[in-house]
């Protein structure tokens, strides 16, 4: 309640409603019209509206976005947050308004597992790929769209230089999230390390971290490659994909930015684990996990992936992917893998909608 901001005037009606304020800049910019936010982290609260709610002692968040949608009149409601399972509650209440949801990042099955979705409506769902689809198709009512990633999709593609430098993108967090997952990153990292050293090549790590806890994240790799690494700063999501575009060959584990790489077609060596560990309702289960993942596991792949976690494996897919010139990696693997991530230039298919329903 304290966090809480209370507005004493009046919200306008604009016929786009952009539910949940992460990415809401971004969205301007796809957009370029304007539109009303409804806030769901740095709540803000029209005073005028709640004031109904109290009245009948009615305190849920849930209450006060039906009023406020009923308020603003919106034509359209979207969100950049697929994870918010109430924006899909929501169109229950409002079949006459078109409720938009994208696809925000790469999941694996405990997104599925951990958000148990139930009786969830939506009318077009823009998914990264298609093998996606199936999968959201289990909970949540709707039609799909295959658009990539909305970020991805709004800057520039540069050629990179054939120098032959690897960039690793970090996926550094702290143990107590998985600490099994932290462990196999781990172990990954000092394999890597080790290939490194005995190549007499420095890596470059595009860091993950973009506040105050950066210092953190570089202290952590410092104590594995200690003065072996060179590390790559991004203040801005923008500058992640040029520092990508930089370098002819990426290294990840399983992220979206990795995954982003691709469509950009660089050469990628990727180290997904062979399973995931997840905790929910106070237990644990263990899900079988590749990369592509929920695509079926193709054999094909092992060129550019892990078959297990070993230094003679790492040798040998950083050396395929480093000796692979990249007229081969474009013509004999970037088609087995471009549907893992799709390149919508400009979001043509998303403004579409839009622009159609407005």
């Amino acid at each position: 309640i304290i966090k809480i901001k209370l507005l004493f005037n009046l919200p306008k009606k604009k016929k786009l409603l952009f539910y949940d304020e992460v990415h809401s800049l971004t969205f301007k910019e796809i957009i370029k019209k304007d539109f009303n936010i409804l806030k769901t982290r740095e709540m803000e609260i029209y005073f005028w509206i709640f004031l109904k709610q109290l009245i009948f002692l009615d305190f849920k968040f849930s209450t006060y976005c039906k009023n406020y949608i009923n308020f603003t009149s919106p034509k359209i409601i979207i969100t950049f947050n697929d994870r918010k399972t109430q924006f899909y509650k929501l169109k229950h209440s409002f079949k006459h308004i078109y409720f938009i949801s994208i696809q925000n990042g790469v999941h694996d099955p405990s997104f599925f597992k951990k958000y148990n979705f139930e009786k969830l409506d939506c009318d077009y769902l823009f998914v990264l790929n298609k093998h996606f689809i199936k999968s959201y198709k289990k909970y949540i009512n709707s039609k799909f769209v295959v658009l990539g990633n909305f970020q991805n999709n709004i800057v520039k593609i540069n050629k990179s230089k054939s120098d032959g430098k690897f960039l690793l993108i970090s996926q550094f967090d702290k143990p107590e999230s998985n600490i099994r997952l932290y462990n196999f990153y781990l172990n990954l990292l000092k394999l890597i390390n080790l290939y490194f050293l005995k190549s007499n090549k420095k890596l470059h790590i595009l860091l993950k971290r973009k506040d105050h806890t950066q210092t953190e994240e570089i202290e952590f790799y410092k104590k594995i490659f200690k003065s072996n690494c060179i590390f790559q700063k991004s203040n801005n999501w923008k500058k992640s994909y040029k520092i990508i575009d930089k370098f002819e060959n990426i290294l990840f584990m399983h992220s979206t930015l990795g995954y982003e790489s691709i469509a950009r077609k660089k050469k990628v060596a990727i180290f997904s684990p062979k399973k995931i560990t997840i905790t929910y309702s106070s237990k644990e289960e263990n899900f079988k996990y590749w990369f592509g993942w929920p695509a079926s596991y193709q054999k094909k792949y092992d060129f550019f992936t892990l078959r297990d976690l070993s230094y003679y494996e790492i040798r040998r897919v950083i050396n395929n992917v480093k000796n692979c010139s990249q007229n081969h990696w474009e013509k004999n693997f970037y088609p087995a893998l471009k549907d893992q991530m799709y390149l919508n230039k400009q979001n043509s298919k998303l403004k579409k909608i839009i622009f159609k329903f407005l």
